[in-house]
């Protein structure tokens, strides 16, 4: 009876540590951030006020390619003419560059991707002049 029950603690043993393996896998890349399309403001707050209902931005569009973007209505806005854009780092953005054509100086926003609702969102903070006014704006694709 001793003999069964240490040749199973063996077998069991055996069969325990050959179990455990490391398991080596690859680190899940990134994907690169699209943002080519039109856009509208969706929301936008002033100094952490919201001003959506009190300004008509309706008609405000950011159309994006692929390195250049174009504005359609002039609102209070980080650039104020067509330009460049560029991220900060292409898989990893934190920063959103822009440099518009008049100008060889480029103005960074902190940029936010995120999906709210099913939707993707582009979310810009920025002082277009005054560093006391402070703007967020979400921004959502247009059709």
């Amino acid at each position: 009876m001793f003999r069964i029950i240490k040749t199973s603690c063996i077998l069991f043993m055996g069969w325990f540590l050959s179990s455990c393996k490391v398991e080596h896998t690859t680190p899940l890349n990134e994907p690169m951030k699209n943002i080519a399309g039109s856009w509208g403001i969706l929301h936008a707050t002033r100094n952490g006020t919201d001003m959506t209902s009190g300004f008509d931005f309706s008609k405000f569009r950011i159309v994006f390619t692929d390195s250049t973007y174009a504005i359609d209505s002039l609102v209070p806005f980080i650039v104020t003419t067509h330009g460049k854009w560029a991220f900060d780092d292409p898989q990893y953005p934190f920063n959103l560059i822009f440099t518009p054509a008049d100008s060889s100086k480029s103005i960074q926003a902190p940029f936010l991707f995120p999906v709210t609702g099913g939707v993707r969102n582009i979310i810009l903070t920025f002082s277009p002049g005054c560093p006391s006014n402070s703007y967020q704006y979400t921004l959502q694709k247009v059709n």
